[in-house]
């Protein structure tokens, strides 16, 4: 009897014991905001004029940023401020929406480029700079910066259906490349490991599926208990979602390139032009733009620069879209060439994305092109 009431009571101990471990595990979270910091920047030469507590200070607080795991699709948790950038209380990056019956509302739509990742300030963003470069037109101009890190074209869709819409936006503007070529290939190889392909030697079993996962993410995100959160997280990127380097193996990734290039294109085509079709319904304009990379304009870049280069820049500069595809899009752009004959100039601190400066020349170049149609639409 004695040995049972033992073992009742070594059970309740270790049951007392896991609780009090997780209590205090999140206490420390929420306490000192435990986080996996990646700060590929901070060495950069771009940088140079920023001192080292700088430079720490802008990483750690851009890897802040909170995102709602609840929906289909990753969003930007709102009211989140600190000396860098604002999210306002309608989920979008900058000020406090402001938005008048007769203004001419403009939103761009795109990954963190758009958002803007390592930029000094909001007002530094290629929305924010966008809004000063177009001047005078006759009616106030808003931009609203509605980019999400990591969002590629099919997310887009999804936030235009179920978010934009509801603003009344007269133009909408999507900037993308990057985000649909990695993740579009992640797609295409797990597709061709399911389906036992060219790379059936590399299939793998994920312990845990789908849905399950989802599932674990949204209930940890829903009662906002981040241990549990972090940790479904953490085990999903680790179980269910390995990094596929198909240049692992030079003939699977010969024999996949092309067709893994026209899965990520046929993807975009089709969302933009499900994009372009909402607009035509909606009755505001739409402009689609191929954002520039490293390695895709026609300039010498530094040796320094080139050990930034990686497989998804050449899919980057490889990309070709079948206009004739996009149904409804009349205003297609490709930037990829804007930087040209900048030769040696540092542009990039990483493989896509640029700051300050740079997003200037990106801002004057879509003012360009959107201005005349900006016009036209209010004539």
């Amino acid at each position: 009897m004695s040995v049972q009431v033992s073992y009742k009571k070594q059970s309740l101990f270790f049951i007392i014991l896991i609780l009090m471990t997780l209590i205090i595990t999140e206490g420390v979270v929420r306490t000192f905001d435990i986080k996996e910091v990646h700060c590929a920047f901070i060495e950069h030469e771009y940088f140079k004029n920023y001192n080292m507590f700088e430079k720490q200070d802008m990483c750690e607080k851009y890897n802040s940023l909170k995102f709602d795991y609840t929906q289909p699709i990753r969003l930007l948790i709102p009211d989140q401020h600190n000396n860098y950038f604002n999210i306002n209380s309608d989920g979008f990056r900058g000020s406090e929406l402001d938005l008048q019956e007769n203004d001419y509302k403009i939103f761009i739509l795109g990954g963190s480029t758009t958002y803007g990742f390592i930029t000094s300030s909001d007002e530094f963003t290629i929305p924010s700079l966008l809004e000063k470069e177009i001047g005078d037109v006759g009616v106030n101009i808003k931009v609203v910066n509605a980019g999400i890190p990591t969002a590629n074209s099919s997310d887009e869709l999804y936030y235009l259906e179920n978010y934009i819409l509801n603003y009344s936006p007269n133009m909408i503007i999507v900037y993308d490349g990057w985000n649909d070529i990695m993740q579009g290939r992640e797609d295409f190889a797990k597709e061709k490991l399911n389906n036992n392909d060219v790379l059936i030697n590399y299939k793998i079993e994920n312990v845990i599926d789908d849905n399950t996962r989802t599932g674990l993410i949204s209930f940890f995100a829903k009662i906002d208990y981040q241990t549990g959160l972090g940790i479904a997280l953490f085990l999903s990127h680790l179980i269910n979602e390995p990094e596929i380097d198909l240049t692992k193996n030079i003939d699977i990734y010969e024999k996949t390139e092309t067709k893994a290039l026209d899965f990520i294109e046929s993807r975009l085509e089709n969302n933009w032009s499900e994009i372009c079709s909402l607009g035509e319904k909606h009755e505001f304009k739409t402009v689609n733009i191929i954002h520039p990379a490293l390695g895709t304009s026609d300039r010498e870049i530094s040796n320094a620069t080139r050990s930034l280069l990686s497989d998804f820049n050449v899919y980057m500069k490889k990309l070709n879209l079948d206009h004739s595809k996009i149904n409804s899009c009349e205003n297609i752009f490709d930037f990829r060439n804007i930087f040209a004959g900048m030769d040696n100039e540092i542009i990039y601190w990483d493989g896509v994305h640029m700051s300050d400066n740079e997003n200037k020349i990106i801002a004057e170049k879509i003012s360009e092109k959107i201005r005349p149609i900006i016009l036209e639409d209010l004539n």
